[in-house]
């Protein structure tokens, strides 16, 4: 054995015998060397903690990502934004149009009567009263526009003749005489029947009849006169045609009356301002017969001084009609200024 200690002593060269990793063990060397990395890592970490990444010490920078829109996507976004607001434009339109159509259609005619009650109800509830004959203009109510389905009674008061019914007719002298004195009796007869259809519920129907020698009843859209309901709308009609009646010309009583009968009322309303002509015992047969007791005929004279009753043929149609009779002094009508 010693000699083989020898030959390997003779074989290590110098300088490793004097080498200082023959005295450090292998592990020692490895736990310093990773040890070493270790402390650069953390070394490296505190840097960025302390904000050192080339801005000022201490302080943070943020960091953000920008992304950049192609050319064409910015298009398309400005084609879609001027298609929509195009679109928005068009639908403005469309509905500016059809507000317009809307108001510039006529009101809608009234014909409820044909219509069934016991499907639609009996309407609005109106407690009957005599008129205060309020003479300013009369307004329209949305709510009460259309006609009720059914007819229904109520007191109406012209010239304090004041009867009940569901169908009025008011037959108006518009003759030149009408006129004198001074517009009196022709002004007084319109704002009395303004007040008058005022007082009729929605519920009642009229007709206005003016007449000289011929007749002029109301008309509704052109249509054949008919009996007409008590609406806001009809009501405002029938101001608009009692405002544009003149007087002119003569006086014929009869076709009045028969055209009055023939829209089959239950109360007529005649005013008259002529005591010419008379109306003969013929014509008061004749109309007494057409009217077979069906319609109250109240008449209401004009004139100038005293009544006359006896052998008044406006009397004896009141009478004959089971209606009254009432005289007025036109020179009472006049305004004075």
């Amino acid at each position: 054995m010693p000699a083989v200690f020898t030959e390997l002593d003779h074989q290590t060269p110098q300088w490793q015998k004097n080498s200082p990793l023959l005295v450090v063990p292998s592990w020692a060397a490895s736990l310093a060397i990773h040890s070493l990395i270790l402390f650069v890592l953390i070394t490296s970490l505190n840097r960025c903690d302390s904000g050192q990444t080339g801005g000022e010490a201490g302080k943070l920078r943020s960091v953000g990502i920008y992304v950049k829109q192609s050319t064409d996507a910015e298009k398309n976004d400005e084609s879609e934004q001027e298609t929509q607001e195009t679109t928005q434009n068009q639908q403005s339109l469309q509905s500016q149009d059809q507000i317009k159509e809307v108001l510039d259609q006529p009101p809608v005619e009234p014909l409820l009567p044909e219509l069934n009650s016991k499907l639609l109800g009996a309407g609005p509830s109106q407690t009957p009263s005599t008129p205060n004959r309020p003479t300013n203009d009369l307004l329209m109510s949305p709510s009460t526009a259309l006609a009720p389905p059914v007819m229904g009674t109520g007191n109406v008061n012209f010239f304090d003749a004041v009867d009940s019914g569901k169908r009025f007719v008011f037959v108006l002298d518009c003759s030149g005489s009408m006129a004198a004195p001074q517009g009196a009796p022709i002004r007084k007869a319109r704002s009395e029947l303004i007040a008058s259809l005022e007082g009729l519920t929605h519920h009642q129907q009229f007709q206005i009849i003016f007449y000289n020698t011929s007749t002029r009843a109301m008309q509704h859209r052109g249509k054949p006169a008919e009996m007409l309901y008590a609406t806001d709308i009809n009501r405002t009609l029938a101001r608009q045609f009692i405002q544009s009646v003149e007087p002119d010309g003569g006086t014929d009583h009869i076709p009045a009356l028969k055209r009055a009968l023939s829209f089959h009322p239950d109360v007529i309303f005649f005013l008259t301002d002529a005591k010419h002509p008379q109306l003969s015992g013929a014509d008061l047969n004749e109309i007494r017969v057409l009217n077979g007791g069906k319609a109250k005929i109240h008449c209401i004279e004009f004139g100038e001084g005293f009544p006359v009753k006896e052998g008044n043929s406006l009397d004896k149609l009141a009478r004959q009609n089971h209606g009254s009779y009432r005289y007025y002094n036109v020179r009472k009508f006049i305004i004075n200024r």
